[in-house]
């Protein structure tokens, strides 16, 4: 007799499909960068309605750079501990944005302001982690172009949501806290979506055996005993100061010192976030074919020209074309950075890796929106910070320059189907 045809074990078997797997992880990572994008608009929203300085609006950006970083920390070798249960995991992250941007938007009061943008930090800082170790045992034979795709999600993220947070605003009905009422929705849409798509991720079989938590952590102190990998660390730790600095206070940039409005200030922003859609894919295809630094060196030293151009050309038809040029090399090289980290740790290790690469990066540089916001009172407004961002990324592209990195080819794990 003839068998019925087997429909769940095929979705089974798509779902274990590379391919699906990372689209679905790239559409998930694109929604988590449209909320992160959108936050610094809405945090210009916040400032003028509570009567927010400068000061106590770093606070906000330390505060949720803080989280992250501790998330990244402490989560990496928990996350490799737990590989069965990554779907899940990623799961409750969506369902974690949900429940912060609905705390964000009730806020009565600074201080609880303060403590739900702590909670906010943490489903977007986990959800790297299962991620790209996920990516990087299914592609080590294109690791540097997959990494750039789950970017290229982030980055159609980075465009939208600027745009989509300036648009709202610009309704004249809705306010800051509305929005973020809007965004809770749209994570428990979202959560639904990576439960049914995501929820097997890390059950499939592995040669290597489970590692107790122990052990992971102790992997992580070896990673850190890794000369390369700690200055692919310190690498990653001045470019993102740089990036958090321009992220954090682009948008006061645009509004205060060149007067635009909501949507306005939103589009010119999405620039400087979301032109990795049109670079991220090709740097990583680059990298993997030529080799990490023969991309990541000549990319610093744009992007820092740019950013040392930017007060320059002020307001003027030059500003749109510099933020894009600027935007082109933003995320796209540092999840070059993550590649390259990932080129040198072994299987069941890649989320310590990447927790390290975002938490110690995270944990020093708390204190950076605190000195930019000096910069910004002492050395000339908030054009200043693109100044300080230009310096950073050169030093970076210095420190790269002299790293002696592994050929992307010299992975020799097979991929899976």
């Amino acid at each position: 007799m003839q068998a019925a045809t087997p429909v769940a074990p095929e979705t089974a078997g798509m779902k274990q499909n590379r391919v699906f797997v990372l689209g679905s992880l790239s559409v998930g990572h694109g929604l988590s960068h449209m909320f992160d994008q959108g936050f610094p608009l809405l945090i210009t929203e916040i400032a003028a309605a509570m009567g927010l300085g400068n000061f106590r609006t770093a606070t906000l950006f330390a505060v949720r750079q803080g989280g992250a970083s501790a998330t990244s920390l402490g989560g990496g070798p928990v996350i490799d501990h737990l590989k069965s249960y990554w779907g899940l995991i990623l799961t409750a992250c969506m369902l974690g944005h949900a429940v912060t941007f609905a705390a964000v938007g009730g806020s009565p009061s600074f201080a609880l302001l303060v403590v739900a943008v702590l909670f906010l930090s943490i489903p977007g800082s986990l959800w790297h982690l299962p991620s790209a170790a996920a990516i990087s045992q299914r592609f080590p034979d294109r690791r540097g172009f997959a990494i750039s795709m789950h970017g290229f999600g982030s980055n159609i993220g980075n465009v939208s949501g600027p745009v989509v947070a300036g648009a709202l605003l610009t309704t004249g009905f809705l306010i800051w806290r509305h929005i973020f009422f809007i965004y809770a929705g749209l994570a428990l849409l979202m959560a639904v979506f990576v439960w049914w798509s995501l929820r097997g991720l890390g059950r499939e079989s592995t040669a290597r055996p489970g590692r107790s938590l122990a052990v992971q952590f102790a992997g992580a102190v070896t990673l850190l005993q890794n000369p390369i990998v700690m200055a692919l660390i310190l690498a990653a730790l001045l470019r993102g100061i740089g990036l958090n600095a321009l992220f954090n206070w682009t948008p006061f940039y645009l509004r205060e010192t060149l007067s635009m409005g909501t949507l306005q200030a939103g589009a010119y922003y999405a620039l400087l976030t979301g032109m990795g859609i049109v670079s991220a894919p090709a740097l990583g295809w680059l990298s993997d074919k030529w080799g990490r630094k023969a991309v990541l060196v000549p990319g610093f030293v744009i992007a820092a020209a740019l950013s040392l151009a930017v007060v320059s050309v002020g307001g003027s038809l030059l500003l749109a074309p510099v933020l894009a040029g600027l935007g082109l090399f933003s995320f796209a090289l540092h999840q070059i950075i993550q590649a390259s980290v990932l080129d040198y740790v072994g299987e069941g290790t890649e989320a310590t890796a990447i927790g390290l690469l975002f938490g110690i990066n995270g944990v020093i540089g708390i204190g950076s929106p605190y000195l930019a916001s000096v910069i910004i009172e002492r050395l000339g407004g908030y054009g200043a910070v693109f100044y300080y961002a230009g310096i950073l990324t050169l030093i970076t592209a210095v420190i790269v320059a002299v790293i002696p990195l592994r050929n992307p080819d010299s992975a020799t794990t097979p991929a899976r189907s």
